[in-house]
């Protein structure tokens, strides 16, 4: 009774991958980035701002993890949007020598030495606080050496950065600059560092805990591109991934917009290689089985 399904599920998994990783262009001269994607597809992505045309990208982006390399007293500061009493935690690892500081208003939490290994770290605050700082100590590294990685900071056991009103990065000459709450702000600082003009790069963050991360992209975006008049756009997304996120962003920009897709290259899930790992059969599973999203948020938004 089980073989019947299990070979459909099968032919149908085997047949996908043409039908999800689509490459279909609108033909306008906006790209929106998809900011998730990992550090190969956003350099394709770059490639293809660059050579292809395009006026103006979009990167979106739900919230991040807070994750930062900081060298020799670079520091990131949160500032929060409600007063915080609670307990923190911050998972750091450094090399030898290195160190940091958690500070909660006026307050030093925490100064502490570091392993290579990637270690919790807890502090408590006793006096609502609104704001949060973690500074790298400042030893001695070749330039461009990070001296620690933050790997999370959390506040009652939850990710800082849903509670962060904005956040900033500082530097030991006193300079600050946006630190990257969400993906949208991440990819964009990436991108830029690609070589794409930053002021043609507009970052549109989908903050929250929206039920899905791809519909929360596309509702996000699809809010900008009324506000900034778009008729017509492409998505640059990785793989197979393709047809869902053309189908969320349609239904997040309604019938007027016309939108199309670019799949970008995903090594671990190509035509010819996704069924010989299971991060490829993975990948191809969760695309098929989600293929019905962009339906199902129709129906229910």
């Amino acid at each position: 009774m089980v073989a019947g399904p299990v070979v459909v599920l099968g032919a149908i998994v085997l047949e996908a991958f043409p039908y999800l990783a689509i490459t279909e262009p609108s033909g306008g001269k906006v790209l929106v980035v998809e900011g998730w994607m990992e550090p190969g597809a956003l350099k394709e992505a770059a490639k293809l701002a660059l050579d292809s045309g395009y006026t103006t990208v979009y990167t979106t982006g739900t919230i991040r993890p807070f994750a930062h390399y900081l060298g020799p007293a670079e520091g990131v500061t949160v500032e929060l949007q409600d007063p915080f009493r609670g307990e923190m935690a911050v998972h750091v690892s450094g090399t030898t020598g290195a160190g940091f500081l958690l500070i909660a208003g006026g307050d030093t939490l925490l100064n502490q030495l570091v392993t290579p290994v990637t270690l919790p770290y807890h502090g408590s605050v006793h006096q609502p606080v609104d704001r949060i700082r973690v500074v790298a100590w400042d030893i001695a590294l070749a330039e461009g050496t990070p001296a620690i990685f933050v790997r999370s900071l959390t506040i009652d056991g939850l990710n800082i950065n849903f509670f962060q009103q904005r956040s900033w990065f500082t530097y030991p000459d006193d300079a600050a600059e946006p630190a990257w709450p969400t993906f949208a702000q991440s990819a964009r600082s990436q991108l830029v560092d690609l070589g794409v003009p930053a002021e043609r790069i507009i970052a549109v963050p989908a903050y929250g805990m929206p039920r899905s991360r791809s519909w929360g992209n596309a509702h996000a975006f699809g809010t900008q591109a009324r506000q900034d008049g778009i008729t017509a756009f492409d998505v640059a997304t990785v793989g197979v991934h393709a047809r869902r996120s053309r189908d969320l962003f349609r239904t997040a920009c309604g019938p007027s917009v016309r939108v199309g897709v670019i799949a970008l290259t995903d090594p671990f899930c190509t035509r010819d290689n996704w069924w010989r790992s299971y991060r490829g059969w993975l990948t191809m599973l969760k695309e098929v089985v989600g293929a019905s999203e962009a339906q199902a948020v129709e129906f229910t938004r």
